[in-house]
């Protein structure tokens, strides 16, 4: 299979964006000449039509499937899915991997002729700059973490506030002068 041309792949997007689906409109966003006709034939080649449900797979990730995802990328460690063969050489656990729910992780995954396994993971530093931004470190906006021991802290407060009141209910109303 050859890869999709440029007109193909602007096919795609307008399908999956601004067309809201329609195979015309989206020929006629991508400038194919007639688009009555070449867009349904475009939306029913096989290539394109994986492509466009693999477009709306990952259209259809929730915010908080892409922040996990990234965090699965940003604290993916290669010796939590790696084991010692007989012979001593490191080798992935794929099915752990996959049981782990863990792929998207690989970027590449080779397996030499002598059976020796090259495994490049995806780079974190772009996931873990993606979670500063979303966490606004860069701006000095962090936002505040509330641990368990503030919240008891915060609570035990406000319960000893609510009893104070419930035992002297004039002196809370009251002000000096």
């Amino acid at each position: 299979m050859c890869p999709l041309n440029y007109r193909q792949r602007l096919f795609i997007e307008a399908y999956l964006g601004e067309a809201s689906q329609s195979a015309v409109a989206a020929a006629r966003r991508a400038g194919y000449r007639r688009p009555d006709e070449v867009g349904p034939k475009l939306a029913a080649r096989s290539q394109i039509r994986a492509a466009i449900d693999a477009g709306e797979t990952v259209a259809g990730l929730r915010a908080s499937e892409v922040l996990a995802r990234a965090a699965d990328v940003a604290s993916a460690d290669l010796l939590g899915f790696s084991c010692l063969d007989e012979l001593g050489v490191a080798r992935a656990d794929l099915k752990l991997l996959h049981r782990r729910g863990l792929g998207h992780v690989i970027k590449r995954l080779k397996t030499g002729r002598d059976g020796a396994q090259d495994i490049e993971l995806e780079p974190k530093s772009p996931a873990l700059f993606k979670f500063g931004e979303h966490l606004r470190l860069w701006k000095g906006e962090a936002r505040q973490e509330l641990t368990l021991v503030q919240l008891a802290k915060d609570l035990k407060e406000r319960n000893e506030r609510i009893r104070a009141q419930r035992e002297n209910p004039g002196a809370a109303g009251s002000v000096p002068g």
